[in-house]
C-alpha cells in the first residue's frame, strides 16, 4: 500500500513524506468506508410511493450487485486496514532509531496516534512552540534514517 517517496530532495522532506503516507492510508479507508456506508443505505427500505408504479426493465437483480460490491469494499477495507497495520510496525521501528526520546514520542504521538499538537505538547510536557520544533527536528532525524535505508537497499539492489 506505500507509495514511493516522492520527497523534495533533503532530510525533512523525505521524512515528511515518509510519515505522510499514514494519513494518506486512513484517507484511502475512509473513502472505502464512506462508499460502503453509502451503498448500506441505499439498501434500507424507503417510503412506499403509490403514485408511480415502478416496472424493473433490466434483467439483472440491482440489489444483489449492490450487495456484491458492499462485500467487496468491506474486503478491500480489512486489506487497507492490515497493510496499514504493517505500515506502522515500520514506521515505528524507524522511529525507534532516533536519538532523542522526546522526538521519538511526539512523532509516534502525532503521526502514528493520530494525537493534536496540543494534546502531544501538553503530554510531553513543553510548551507548543518547543513540541513543533522537537516534531521537526524529528522528522528530519527520521528522514535521514530513510536516507540511510534507502542508500542500503539501493547497493543491495546492486550487488
Amino acid at each position: 500500500m506505500a507509495k514511493t517517496l516522492q520527497y523534495t530532495g533533503d532530510d525533512y522532506g523525505r521524512g515528511l513524506d515518509f510519515l505522510g503516507q499514514i494519513r494518506e492510508i486512513d484517507r484511502a479507508i475512509l473513502c472505502k468506508e464512506l462508499q460502503r456506508d453509502e451503498l448500506r443505505s441505499c439498501l434500507l427500505p424507503g417510503a412506499i410511493r403509490y403514485d408511480k408504479d415502478h416496472i424493473q426493465s433490466s434483467p439483472c437483480n440491482q440489489m444483489e450487485d449492490v450487495m456484491a460490491r458492499i462485500d467487496l469494499l468491506d474486503r478491500d477495507i480489512e486489506a487497507m486496514k492490515k497493510d496499514k497495520a504493517r505500515f506502522i510496525m515500520n514506521v515505528s521501528d524507524m522511529i525507534s532509531l532516533i536519538p532523542s526520546d522526546d522526538e521519538k514520542v511526539i512523532l509516534l504521538a502525532f503521526y502514528v496516534g493520530n494525537k493534536r499538537m496540543k494534546a502531544v505538547s501538553d503530554m510531553v510536557n513543553y510548551s507548543l512552540n518547543w513540541t513543533y520544533e522537537l516534531r521537526k527536528r524529528g522528522v528530519k532525524h527520521l528522514g535521514e534514517i530513510v536516507r540511510e535505508k534507502e542508500k542500503k537497499e539501493k547497493k543491495k539492489k546492486n550487488f
